[in-house]
């Protein structure tokens, strides 16, 4: 799974979306917010030239359709035609006037919600490897079957880890700033003076590296409990074939060895253990994610 943008918690589903289907109108973070866009303000030229072109196809059909209808039909019906057409031609018209003047959705959504999101190119190569180690957590944990049967609503995921995601993908946005820069800084000769200020602000750069990573290990170890859960989950499944099995075997070998289908029953009494214990492990390790009160 390749790392993907980040959304803050409150950013709309269909701006999410929009990014599947309109990547490009979306801005780094470290570009300038995004100005109103209209088909005046991008192409003032092409607009003002499809608006002439329009507006004489609808002043030369209104002229065919007047010469027709005053050949064909009576004085006063082809006066309210022409009246109608008019009519429709002018709201056309309009219609098209607005439509230039109003911002394109896709364009107002990415120019509202600059900030609200961050892109891979926002993060350089350590930031995206971890950003990506985290998604991949968060989408193990979202789409778990344990998940979405409820058997983890305590934990509260559906809040709880996207404000994680987008707390760590901030902090490793602005570890991602620090490291150009100080990789800027120290370009060039070095001198007792830089050492003595990059020293103290490597220092406190790797501290926070390795707090994320402390995050993000969480975030691993909560999927890792999930994943066991879910697979203790599917093997209850496929334990409800074990009547089918027994079935089969009295079909086949009505004197065969009793010891497989107690094999049975003691499975399905340990494997009822195992899942409660794999999902009160997933529950410990999530409400070490807990947001605070």
């Amino acid at each position: 799974m390749a790392m993907e943008p980040v959304f803050a918690p409150g950013v709309p589903v269909g701006v999410r979306r929009l990014y599947e289907h309109r990547p490009e109108l979306f801005v780094a973070a470290d570009a300038p917010r995004p100005k109103r866009q209209t088909s005046w303000s991008v192409a003032p030229g092409n607009t003002f030239g499809t608006l002439l072109v329009w507006i004489a196809v609808c002043v030369g059909g209104w002229i065919l359709a007047l010469i027709i209808m005053a050949a064909t039909l009576p004085t006063a019906v082809a006066a309210w035609g022409a009246v109608a057409l008019a009519g429709v031609a002018a709201l056309a018209t309009g219609g098209i006037l607005v439509k230039s003047a109003v911002e394109d959705r896709g364009h107002r959504a990415v120019r509202v919600q600059h900030g609200k999101y961050l892109l891979p190119e926002d993060f350089d190569e350590p930031a995206a490897r971890l950003l990506g180690r985290a998604q991949r957590a968060v989408k193990t944990v979202l789409e778990a079957t344990v998940t979405r049967r409820g058997l983890l609503d305590d934990v509260q995921n559906e809040l709880v880890l996207p404000e994680q995601l987008w707390d760590i993908a901030q902090v490793l946005r602005e570890q991602t700033v620090l490291r150009a820069r100080q990789q800027d800084v120290a370009r060039g000769m070095a001198t007792a003076e830089l050492d003595a200020v990059l020293g103290p602000q490597r220092r406190a750069l790797a501290l926070s590296v390795d707090a994320i990573k402390r995050k993000v290990d969480l975030l691993d170890r909560y999927a890792d409990r999930v994943r066991s859960a879910d697979a203790a989950l599917r093997a209850e499944a496929a334990l409800d074939d074990g009547d089918r099995y027994i079935e089969l075997l009295a079909r086949t070998e009505p004197v065969g060895d009793t010891s497989v289908v107690q094999g049975f029953a003691d499975e399905a009494s340990a494997l009822k253990d195992t899942l409660t214990r794999s999902i009160n492990a997933a529950r410990d390790a999530g409400r070490t994610l807990a947001l605070p009160e």
